[in-house]
């Protein structure tokens, strides 16, 4: 009899998690609403020009409400430079969670059918730990990956101004160094800088407004200090050789310091494992020595 209720009290449980797992596809498989008037519902819940309209410098700052809010909350900007939304991060994390946690549940059903365990409620929190193991794994690969894109974002920026300020010391003009540093740089994330700088003309705007909004996007003040100079020069034709060479030292300083930082920080995740080593050779080594003479004296 006890061990029917358990079975049904498990039964339960996995009916439960496989109807969040079904609704967790069906929320990440939603398609995306066929017009600009449907979005705008779904996001504010009124029509344009109905009453209950929002200013628009309100509707700019406003974040999402609920679990979408807490995480852009957490991330900031940062899941733009992974091109990522709120939306998709809760996704990932739910679908890790039901998967995990229905697999370990399934693998605790099993050998508890199989009489491999013995009944006990205790094992009902193996499958609950798990899901909430898979989807802090899935936050934490989230900002890890926010991490390394913005390192990448602020050395392929590094680069641009570097190549700029070369440019710049063999009497180009600033449109020409421009140019001439989006012919060399390279990079997957480098072509993030190269797109938005050569879609200027296309969008009509000028090429300092194209790179401050990279900077300003991805929050690297100093290229938005470069755009601001290219913009000074651009508008009152002030030399800017010094200013960029300047910069470009400055920018250079910093990463050389990350550089160091990072190289102290990798020693320092070694020493542990060095210290071990040691031991564990010393102890090796010094184990057969020391059954020796223990044998010798006790003899």
């Amino acid at each position: 009899m006890i061990a029917a209720v358990r079975s049904t009290h498990i039964g339960v449980v996995i009916a439960l998690l496989m109807a969040l797992a079904c609704a967790c596809a069906a929320r990440a498989v939603r398609r995306a609403p066929r017009s600009l008037s449907a979005a705008r519902r779904q996001m504010f819940g009124t029509t344009p020009g109905g009453s209950g309209d929002l200013p628009v410098a309100r509707r700019s700052v406003e974040l999402p409400a609920g679990v979408l809010g807490v995480i852009d909350r957490h991330f900031g900007g940062g899941l733009r430079t992974i091109d990522m939304t709120p939306a998709d991060v809760a996704t990932r994390v739910m679908v890790a969670a039901a998967t995990v946690g229905l697999s370990v549940l399934a693998a605790v059903a099993g050998l508890l059918a199989l009489g491999l365990l013995p009944p006990s409620p205790i094992w009902i929190g193996g499958p609950l730990l798990a899901t909430v193991i898979a989807g802090w794994t899935m936050v934490v690969d989230t900002r890890s990956k926010i991490a390394r894109r913005r390192r990448d974002l602020r050395q392929a920026s590094n680069d641009f101004v570097q190549l700029v300020a070369v440019g710049l010391t063999t009497d180009q003009s600033v449109e020409e160094a421009i140019r001439f540093a989006l012919d060399v740089g390279a990079g997957p994330t480098f072509d993030v800088v190269r797109r938005s700088v050569l879609a200027a003309p296309q969008r009509g705007i000028p090429v300092w407004e194209a790179i401050g909004s990279v900077g300003s996007a991805y929050d690297i003040g100093e290229l938005c200090e470069f755009a601001s100079s290219v913009e000074r020069q651009g508008l009152q034709g002030v030399s800017i050789a010094s200013t960029v060479a300047t910069l470009a030292a400055s920018m250079r300083a910093k990463a050389l310091d990350q550089l160091e930082r990072d190289a102290d920080r990798a020693n320092a995740n070694l020493a542990g494992p060095t210290v071990g080593f040691v031991v564990t050779t010393i102890v090796f080594l010094a184990y057969p020595l020391a059954l020796r003479i223990s044998e010798a004296f006790g003899g």
